[in-house]
């Protein structure tokens, strides 16, 4: 499905702003170029630059009534994201699989997102609940999970609130409604809360865009990042 804001596909995942890890490289010292522009993005590209980020900022505003959270299929359930943290990594590798816009290189990398997402690095301090792991329990395995931070004000316009950081569902258990379930957890315990929108950024070509439309998530920035070396 998402998650890091465009600063972070399988349900495939999502990611979360410029703070994000979505956006986070592992070599900080490359150059980037932030832009909102698609024509000075397209520019840069034929000058030479290289696109890392393709991505979407949306907000659904909690001005509704409480969603209905579908319920879980038989055999799952649900465990705290930090009490699996040590499975996290492989489960996110398999449900951003190869050619998916947030896959990550490799697993070591995954390990390295995983490690400061949930040491609140990546995007702001990840709020349990609602953040969950879904395990099989036959099999104990992680098959899907919703990470929400608290994204502190941007200056792109967002003024603070809860943030889908990373949300997913491997392979074997898509299309099941889980990602749905996964993502309405998050929204009904932001509007419990007394939130008054939450956030999400998702990668353009992302299939989970439909996931989060048909929520009623609406796009409310587009961000390029270009490495411009």
């Amino acid at each position: 499905m998402p998650g890091a804001p465009c600063l972070p596909q399988p349900v495939q995942g999502a990611r979360g702003p410029e703070r994000s890890r979505s956006l986070r490289r592992s070599l900080t010292s490359v150059p980037e170029t932030r832009t909102t522009d698609p024509g000075e993005a397209a520019a840069l590209q034929a000058a030479g630059a290289r696109l890392l980020r393709h991505g979407h900022d949306m907000v659904l505003d909690l001005d509704g009534p409480a969603p209905t959270i579908p319920p879980l299929s038989g055999g799952l359930r649900v465990i705290a994201v930090r009490e699996a943290a040590s499975r996290l990594p492989a489960a996110s590798v398999l449900a951003y699989g190869p050619g998916h816009p947030d896959a990550p290189a490799s697993l070591a990398e995954a390990e390295r997102r995983w490690q400061e997402l949930l040491a609140d690095r990546a995007i702001g301090p990840v709020l349990e609940p609602p953040s969950v792991a879904i395990i099989d329990a036959l099999g104990d395995e992680v098959v899907g999970a919703l990470v929400v931070t608290r994204l502190w004000p941007e200056s792109w316009g967002w003024p603070g609130g809860p943030w889908v950081a990373d949300i997913f569902v491997v392979p074997a258990h898509q299309g099941r409604d889980l990602g749905r379930s996964l993502l309405m957890r998050a929204v009904a315990w932001a509007h419990g809360a007394g939130e008054l929108r939450i956030g999400l950024t998702v990668s353009d070509g992302n299939p989970a865009q439909r996931l989060y439309a048909s929520a009623g998530f609406r796009r409310q920035r587009t961000l390029f990042v270009l490495e411009t070396a």
